[in-house]
């Protein structure tokens, strides 16, 4: 013991001063005889980096560091096993690859680097991994209450200058960590944790750090996301989704006779709202997993159905909770033993109603998981969706897709020895395969990066509501993770209210959240029945309907606090841009904007842009914005002087 406690002490206190560099053009990386680097950004830093097991700095018996050329490597030579880190100069990159050999057990967490300090960022941007995942901009935490989790793209944003951002881009086995210490904990000092969760499985194929950096936020992101896309192989191939579910209208009411009524009602509008799709929501089932048996609202089953919905000009949609079982469905009573159960053996429990009121209707008290580990339970599932595709269904809204996110640790699988990650991504291809190319999957309640390079869209906020304050989270998720979208799918904001009933929202507030769902470029969707609504509003749906080319909106503030949330657009072929302005605020603002700042211009002809009016306003440098609490104002800036008439805000020619 006496002979160890030398041999760290020499480790760590002896060669400080004697330096390896290596740089990504402004990316440095500093390493240190006694094994701690530092990296280094043109303005942030990550400093005095040292591995990690379990939340606990790993102890050494030596450190051998190696060079070769662009190539750096530090072994960490522990008392069984070691830790190797390599460092590589790629383009506009610093990439750090992890092995970990010859150690005893599997440890649930590796850390590249535990408890480094993060210098120069005040604030961190995090890329949301679930819905509602409290994605965006946010300010380094306090409390210990306070901290938090960052699992995909994470950005380190100063006061002035270059993002760093830290990202791994290969999703498909572990999950990657960023953990932000509280200050408060930490002597104000900002302590981050990078790493992976191996879910005691394996060590192999730790996927690759990436540390990239960018002078916007914005851009900075943007790009590391679609390096991530590139690598998971997504093709964003699809057209914008502009589509009609049942759900916020009928909820789990929806009868075969309905979809008749409304299907009669839809063509009923001269000309027809050109939606793409008709989707049957959640309900139509008599039990969660019995999604093929006939129930009392459609008795014939769902297939008459679909059927008349094709026969009516539109793409069939069904909404399908692929991990769902009810304890009182048909299936839970004759497979009782595919559900996945914890290590005590006792059933992993996601929702529990044990009162009158029940989830969609069913009498289901509780809903267990389909352990798809098991080849039996794949291939019920592969029924299902195969059913569902022969009937003529082409849409697919797959719900409460993190069920299968149990880790591999907690839980007892028919078939253990992979991840949560590897599972699902197995089970996914499943679907894939079954519903075709050709098909539209709209994830929701997902784990993001595990779904990347399967589904073409993806809700990000929590589920809507008919009064402005249900908005708020809309509002920041859909901001927050604007830099993904349309790189890992269509952002989905959930189906926007537009109806006049049985909704609390004024006009001005729900023109606000349709321009802002419109302007950002991705899903757009409502429940409400186009024969029921008022002309005005049937209007507003159609001037946000998009165009065959899919236009994305940018947050040009994004990292400043700016009184009304503002996003652009560009038209490149019109050369034109159109800017929105939403003060989300319950008191009047004024601010002022530059031209310049907004899209990179210095002047433009503007217009009061509407969709049931255009006004124009003339050639401006400056825009004075002033908005009564909840309003918005849509500008449309031609740099060739023409006015948007005959075209609306999703970039379709009328």
């Amino acid at each position: 013991m006496i002979n160890l406690k030398k041999t760290l002490a020499l480790v760590f206190v002896a060669f400080s001063m004697q330096i390896f560099q290596i740089s990504a053009q402004s990316i440095k990386v500093k390493i240190y005889k006694n094994g701690s680097y530092d990296i280094i950004g043109s303005t942030v830093k990550i400093i005095n980096c040292y591995p990690g097991l379990n939340n606990s700095a790993v102890k050494v018996l030596s450190v051998n560091i190696h060079e070769n050329g662009a190539t750096k490597k530090i072994v960490y030579n522990l008392l069984k096993g070691k830790i190797i880190l390599n460092f590589t100069v790629l383009p506009n990159q610093l990439a750090i690859d992890t092995k970990v050999e010859g150690l005893d057990e599997i440890h649930n967490l590796v850390h590249v680097a535990y408890k480094a300090e993060v210098v120069g960022a005040n604030k961190v941007y995090r890329t949301p991994v679930i819905i509602s995942g409290l994605a965006g901009i946010i300010d380094w935490p306090l409390k210990e209450a306070e901290s938090r989790d960052c699992e995909s793209i994470t950005g380190l944003i100063p006061d002035i200058g270059s993002t760093l951002v830290v990202s791994t881009r290969d999703y498909k086995k572990y999950i990657s960590l960023f953990h932000l210490n509280a200050t408060e904990s930490n002597s104000s000092k900002k302590l981050a944790d990078i790493g992976f969760r191996t879910e005691k499985v394996s060590y192999q194929n730790l996927p690759t750090y990436y540390i990239t950096e960018n002078i916007s936020a914005y851009d900075a992101m943007r790009d590391e996301a679609n390096n991530a896309a590139k690598f998971m192989g997504f093709k964003n191939d699809k057209p914008q989704s502009y589509h009609w579910c049942s759900w916020y209208y009928t909820y789990y009411h929806l009868t075969e006779k309905m979809v008749y009524e409304y299907l009669k009602g839809f063509k009923s509008i001269k000309p027809s709202v050109n939606i793409q799709t008709f989707q049957i929501d959640a309900g139509y089932h008599p039990h969660l997993g019995d999604w093929l048996e006939p129930s009392h609202k459609f008795p014939n089953g769902i297939a008459s159905s679909v059927k008349e919905i094709i026969a009516n000009g539109y793409k069939a949609g069904i909404w399908i909770g692929p991990y769902m079982v009810g304890n009182r469905s048909k299936l839970y009573a004759d497979h009782p033993d595919w559900i996945l159960k914890r290590n005590d053996g006792t059933p992993v429990i996601q929702m529990k109603f044990y009162g009158e009121e029940r989830l969609w209707g069913v009498m289901d008290e509780e809903t267990y998981i389909l352990d798809t580990s098991n080849p039996a339970v794949t291939e019920y599932i592969r029924n299902v969706f195969r059913t569902f595709k022969n009937m003529g269904i082409t849409f697919f809204k797959t719900d409460f897709m993190f069920y299968g996110w149990e880790g591999s640790d907690g839980v007892k699988r028919f078939k253990p020895g992979k991840t949560s990650s590897e599972y699902q991504r197995e089970f996914f291809d499943m679907i894939r395969q079954e519903i075709g190319q050709d098909s539209y999957w709209l994830g929701c309640i997902a784990p993001f990066p595990q779904m990347l390079g399967y589904v073409d869209g993806m809700r990000m906020a929590g589920d809507i509501g008919p009064q402005w304050e249900a908005s708020t989270g809309m509002f920041n998720e859909m901001k927050g993770g604007q830099h993904i979208n349309n790189v890992w799918w269509q952002n989905d904001a959930d189906a926007m209210i537009i109806r006049e009933k049985y909704s609390n929202l004024t006009e001005a507030e729900t023109k606000s959240i349709v321009y802002w769902v419109s302007m950002l470029g991705g899903v757009i969707n409502t429940s409400d029945l186009f024969h029921e609504m008022p002309k005005n509003r049937v209007e507003l749906f159609r001037f946000i309907e998009p165009g065959l080319e899919k236009y994305t909106g940018k947050i040009p503030f994004i990292a400043t606090n700016e009184k009304l949330e503002v996003v652009t657009r560009e038209y490149p072929a019109k050369k034109s841009h159109a800017v929105l302005f939403i003060n989300r605020k319950n008191e009047t603002v004024t601010s002022n904007f530059s031209l310049k700042d907004l899209i990179g211009i210095k002047s433009g002809t503007c217009f009061n842009w509407d969709f049931n009016k255009t006004e124009e306003i003339g050639i401006k440098e400056n825009l004075t914005i002033e908005l009564k609490p909840h309003e918005s104002k849509l500008i449309y800036i031609s740099i060739d002087g023409k006015s948007p008439k005959g075209m609306n805000l999703g970039g379709k020619d009328l």
